[in-house]
């Protein structure tokens, strides 16, 4: 099931997001980040941020039998002034590391960005981790595209370069 996430999911988005962070970026986030990261201070991040979350935001939330097993959050691309004012981006998604590959990801992603298009959103983009080629195959196979654009993400403090990938609305005809 797939639904909007409320503040009680704020500990189990928190608890994800630290495993799959620690699962899908070893090898090239610093080790020390990895293992300083700390979910009850993530949680309690969640909660504020869930608690107030801006109009526009959405953070969506995969559960399975009651348990909250992925999330996507998405908003409006404000640093990406070059998509124009309707741009959107999908400022994350991740799954548990034990259920990629499951469909769980795909089905997530595919509602996250089904409800920025019916909201009129178009481009939408991602930014990936540029050594992530799993996770840039997958948003590849999802339509999107490398546009050339990276940026450095320094609000992790990662300094790891991201790339941007961009999918733009189907162009529709007989107006």
């Amino acid at each position: 099931m797939i639904r909007a996430a409320a503040v009680s999911d704020a500990s189990a988005i928190g608890h994800l997001k630290v495993r799959a962070w620690r699962s899908a970026y070893v090898g090239f986030m610093p080790e020390a980040l990895l293992d300083a990261l700390d979910s009850a201070e993530d949680a309690a991040d969640w909660t504020e941020y869930l608690a107030a979350i801006p109009q526009e935001h959405r953070l969506w939330v995969a559960e399975h039998d009651g348990t909250v097993i992925g999330f996507c959050r998405t908003g409006p691309a404000d640093g990406d002034t070059d998509l124009g004012a309707d741009a959107a981006e999908v400022y994350g998604l991740y799954i548990e590391p034990d259920r990629i590959g499951t469909g769980v990801g795909r089905e997530l992603f595919t509602y996250a960005l089904t409800d920025l298009e019916t909201r009129g959103h178009d481009p939408i983009c991602v930014y990936a981790y540029a050594p992530n080629t799993t996770t840039l195959s997958f948003y590849e196979k999802a339509g999107f595209t490398k546009d050339g654009v990276t940026r450095l993400d320094e609000g992790d403090g990662t300094g790891v370069p991201e790339a941007r990938l961009v999918k733009r609305a189907r162009v529709q005809s007989g107006a």
